[in-house]
């Protein structure tokens, strides 16, 4: 099965901050040696993708909300119920879901 869409936009993403980071730390060589200034742009850029996934992430989870909805005429009672509806696993950890409007965000 081939990897979806989402999944490839996200490695296009990682490899983008991949590269800007090493082109970044190839035009800085101050103060730093070369191994941290590569060890510290690497973890920027880690931190930096962890960020656009998890932006993404609430936009398709809202999304899957919004087909709950339209499929039964209600929102989800809790994220267990939108992720057997949507088929994914979901850490309901991680967020915080309000079912009277159908509101999902990150917590941070």
């Amino acid at each position: 099965m081939p990897p979806s869409p989402f999944r490839r936009n996200i490695m296009k993403v990682l490899r983008l901050f991949l590269i800007l980071g090493l082109v970044s730390l190839s035009l800085s060589c101050k103060g730093k040696n070369p191994a941290e200034q590569y060890g510290d742009r690497l973890m920027k850029t880690y931190k930096d993708s962890e960020k656009f996934g998890d932006k993404t992430s609430i936009q398709n989870l809202q999304e899957s909300i919004k087909a709950f909805q339209a499929a039964n005429g209600r929102y989800p009672n809790d994220l267990k119920e939108l992720a057997d509806f949507a088929g994914i696993p979901l850490d309901s950890n991680k967020y915080t879901y309000d079912p009277s409007t159908g509101i999902i965000s990150s917590k941070e």
